[in-house]
């Protein structure tokens, strides 16, 4: 069925088992005659390129998108290594896409056939207690695109067309002086690092520290930086990392050489930063957050924690007035419009941090150098 393959170390064995979550696919669906090209699942550690039946609508929500530009994300490694279950062979990836719509269900009202639209990565039901009020990520019955039957079992936009549930809240206009490559981040990490920094309630003449320069750490710098803070220190050990951080006008400071705390504390005048954005997702740098923010300022928590527990220094974060802000998911369609203006604005340039671009017969390859850390951000056309 493949035409390739990879697999990657350090994936988890796969469970057997079917999932209870809601899916947002609809029952009965119809065969598919035609087919079409896509990164698939193979098996926990390992992708590959297949033909696969080509989607059409399921239901009167539905929009049938031919993609254009599609992207491979940190979190699709997540997917492959075992970190998120429900996964089942043969699924499609991806949840960064760019494309055309073919065709629309009777119930979508904004898009029709031959507008060109970003997609975002989830899936909110539009009509819970969360959605009503505008808080789209909490929905308890969101979907995201290739992640699983525990997520909606949603193929994923790895692909050459794809199924958008949902259309009318899934999927935004792109103005027309926007690329694909400029535009497409704000379906995921770009406007996942704008609420990060939103979140932080960083004003203008702020102290900033970001923790973790990988795509959304990146992402964030440049949020931060269109608020005008008189500086940012971008905080990692991946040289690519601080030399594209740098570029985007923070401070690098190679955790790996210094001891990132004591540097900023030394460099603020031992105040510390107002505003300290993790983007990393692992307890070091969340109790180093608490470290580096002064005392009654702010921290901002992005990055993904899967650890169920952490030894916290309470009664120092109390008696220093922390705020500690865990975004969660970000509320990508909640926030998307702004992202987008800043974006159309010139304030920020998401699309800088690509480093690969590739077509989709050659994502295989893709993936691989995502995962060993060679590509900082890889691009796919169809």
């Amino acid at each position: 069925m493949s035409s390739a393959t990879a697999s990657f170390s350090g994936a988890r064995p796969r469970k057997k088992g079917s999932s209870k979550r809601r899916a947002c696919a609809a029952p009965g669906e119809s065969s598919r005659r035609q087919r079409m090209r896509a990164l698939v699942f193979k098996d926990f550690g390992s992708v590959e390129l297949a033909d696969v039946p080509k989607p059409g609508l399921e239901a009167a929500g539905d929009a049938l998108v031919r993609i254009t530009t599609t992207a491979i994300c940190g979190s699709d490694l997540h997917v492959l290594n075992g970190r998120i279950p429900g996964m089942t062979p043969g699924a499609v990836l991806g949840h960064e896409f760019i494309g055309v719509v073919e065709e629309t269900g009777r119930d979508v009202a904004r898009f029709k056939a031959g507008d060109r639209v970003l997609g975002s990565f989830m899936i909110p039901c539009g009509s819970c207690w969360f959605c009503d009020r505008g808080l789209f990520s909490r929905c308890p019955d969101v979907c995201v695109f290739g992640y699983g039957s525990f997520l909606g079992d949603v193929q994923g936009a790895q692909a050459e067309y794809v199924r958008v549930p949902k259309a009318d809240l899934a999927l935004h206009a792109i103005n027309a002086s926007l690329s694909d490559e400029q535009a497409l981040f704000a379906g995921d990490i770009f406007t996942t690092g704008y609420e990060c920094a939103v979140e932080a309630h960083i004003e203008k003449g702020d102290v900033v520290a970001v923790l973790g320069c990988g795509p959304v750490g990146l992402m964030a710098i440049q949020a931060a930086r269109a608020v005008e803070p008189e500086r940012i220190f971008a905080v990692d050990t991946v040289s690519q990392r601080l030399e594209m951080a740098q570029t985007f006008g923070a401070i690098p400071v190679d955790a790996s050489a210094v001891h990132p705390c004591s540097h900023i504390q030394d460099l603020t005048g031992g105040r510390g930063a107002d505003a300290v954005l993790e983007c990393v997702g692992l307890i070091p740098a969340l109790l180093d957050s608490i470290d580096i923010v002064r005392a009654g300022g702010r921290i901002s928590v992005i990055g993904v924690h899967s650890d169920p527990e952490i030894q916290l220094p309470l009664s120092l974060s109390f008696v220093r007035g922390i705020d500690l802000k865990f975004c969660g998911t970000a509320n990508i369609v909640g926030r998307w419009d702004d992202a987008l203006g800043l974006i159309t604005a010139g304030s920020v340039h998401p699309d800088e941090i690509i480093s690969h671009r590739m077509k989709l017969a050659d994502g295989v390859r893709g993936y691989e150098l995502f995962e060993k850390r060679e590509a900082l951000k890889v691009v796919l056309t169809p």
